[in-house]
């Protein structure tokens, strides 16, 4: 079933991704080229609200599939923000509507959170690759904004959402009451930190496709571009690794920035049970362990 909804997360974000109308064609050419400055005319815009209208059918097809198919496995699901985490019942469709909308608000948080990582780093002038001049464009004006403001937003967004998700979760009974309206507002300033965690999945993936193209050549395509020039900036750090030809950085980057997000967001239990005696923040996080101890 995790397989299964991870599926479904990512056919809702392509529905998602084409309503908004990103193409293929957005990222035809790399700026200072004819190709990547040349705009379609003439050409008719497709209607996209079809795509909406699908978006929340499948929404609510999963909702009724998870009810009828979780009480038979038993399947218990568990959505999660990193610092706090929510089992559903599956016997209840509210419950599993309720699932269903976080998943794809997660998905949400996860896509955007990308995309504000990589307008941060690949900043004017420097942002010459087809796919970062896409993202910009299909960003409107959140895309302008200065690349530490840009990662605020996506924290903030997160907050924000912890305000009416943590209050019906309290509500519910899918958390512990909460103290009163500050100690909800503690809760939404730990879970905005922790949004910044979810880059560990794209810098991994970044840097991992860098190092084997670093390698191996695998063409002059827009997405190679794209790689190099993200990788050299996330792993210019460890560029004293580099020896000649041999190059270690983007493997040490990437397990550098991985480790730390990974400890500060949902922790390392495995160094726990090598090193015995560990506080419990090093097994569970520290974000999740603040978000569990707050002071109010």
């Amino acid at each position: 079933m995790l397989l299964v909804d991870f599926l479904l997360n990512v056919a809702a974000l392509v529905m998602w991704v084409s309503w908004r109308g990103i193409r293929g064609a957005d990222t035809a050419g790399s700026a200072g080229t004819i190709l990547g400055n040349l705009r379609a005319a003439g050409i008719e815009r497709p209607r996209r609200w079809p795509y909406l209208a699908f978006l929340a059918g499948l929404l609510l097809f999963r909702a009724i599939l998870y009810r009828q198919m979780g009480p038979n496995i038993p399947w218990h699901p568990a959505w999660s923000l990193g610092s706090a985490t929510l089992v559903f019942r599956s016997d209840a469709f509210l419950r599993m509507l309720s699932f269903s909308l976080l998943g794809f608000v997660s998905t949400l948080l996860f896509w955007y959170t990308g995309i504000a990582g990589i307008l941060a780093l690949n900043r004017p002038p420097s942002d010459r690759d087809g796919i970062t001049r896409a993202l910009r464009r299909q960003g409107t004006w959140p895309s302008l904004l200065p690349g530490w403001l840009l990662l605020v937003l996506v924290a903030v967004t997160a907050g924000i959402a912890w305000l009416a998700i943590g209050s019906f979760a309290a509500h519910v009974g899918l958390l512990p009451p909460l103290r009163g309206d500050r100690h909800l507002l503690q809760q939404a300033l730990v879970v905005s930190a922790g949004q910044w965690c979810v880059l560990r999945w794209w810098i991994a993936v970044i840097l991992l496709l860098h190092f084997v193209h670093l390698y191996v050549h695998l063409g002059n395509q827009v997405l190679w571009e794209f790689v190099q020039n993200c990788g050299l900036k996330l792993s210019r750090p460890f560029a004293f690794l580099r020896l000649g030809h041999l190059d270690a950085s983007p493997l040490v980057a990437m397990a550098f920035y991985w480790t730390l997000l990974t400890w500060i967001g949902h922790g390392l239990p495995a160094l726990r049970r090598v090193l015995p005696g560990m506080p419990d923040w090093v097994e569970f996080g520290v974000l999740p362990f603040v978000f569990r101890n707050l002071p109010y």
